[in-house]
């Protein structure tokens, strides 16, 4: 999905650059391009390292046949990329989070507020600051990740009143590989930083762009 298409408004919810917030948002419109071409078999993050340590996920998501016996009953199609990195936890090993977010997926979709869509929710703030949402349009024929600091899910009677309505929900992401890849790489940054480690290995024009963006960025929330 293009950003240009979503209902929602376009940021991008990332590490925050000050001594003050957790994270902060960004432009979404100077992002650039992901390094990798986006094939949706995650064969770019299964050609990455393993770390070892602070990994988003360490076994398949327990909740992952049951939402999808939810969206099958409901007509809903789940990305393919998505449904394999949440079975997969090598792949999940592979995304790290220096706020140590990890995989927390409901299992079954929610109405989305103010879109004819659903969301899922497939990644949370160790803290609860934020969480991340696959919204799936009713028709199926597109997807995007979207970001919010509201909770919404199927077991919670206030989902569909959460506070802010659609506006605390923006879109972070054109596709779920996507918004993945660049998760992946501005935590690698961070930790290349802060463990004076190796960059990624993606080209230093893309990093040096990537790194010029964020650090113009306004913090808004921690």
């Amino acid at each position: 999905m293009r950003a240009e298409d979503s209902p929602f408004r376009p940021f991008w919810w990332g590490l925050g650059r000050d001594t003050w917030h957790t994270y902060g948002r960004y432009s979404f419109e100077e992002l650039p391009p992901v390094p990798f071409p986006m094939t949706g078999d995650l064969a770019w993050l299964a050609a990455q390292p393993a770390p070892g340590e602070w990994g988003i996920g360490s076994s398949p998501a327990a909740e992952l046949p049951a939402l999808e016996a939810a969206c099958a009953a409901g007509g809903i199609t789940l990305p393919p990329a998505f449904v394999r990195f949440l079975g997969d936890p090598a792949l999940q090993q592979r995304v790290r989070s220096c706020t140590a977010c990890y995989v927390d997926v409901s299992e079954a979709p929610v109405r989305a507020p103010g879109a004819d869509g659903y969301l899922v929710r497939f990644l949370a703030d160790q803290q609860g600051c934020l969480f991340w949402y696959l919204y799936v349009t009713a028709d199926g024929s597109d997807h995007a990740v979207l970001c919010s600091p509201e909770f919404y899910d199927p077991d919670e009677d206030e989902s569909e009143d959460a506070e802010g309505g659609p506006e605390a929900l923006v879109f972070c992401g054109e596709s779920f590989e996507t918004f993945l890849c660049r998760f992946w790489l501005e935590n690698e940054l961070w930790f290349a930083d802060h463990d004076k480690g190796p960059l990624p290995a993606v080209d230093a024009d893309y990093i040096g762009r990537y790194q010029t963006i964020l650090a113009g960025g306004h913090s808004v929330t921690g």
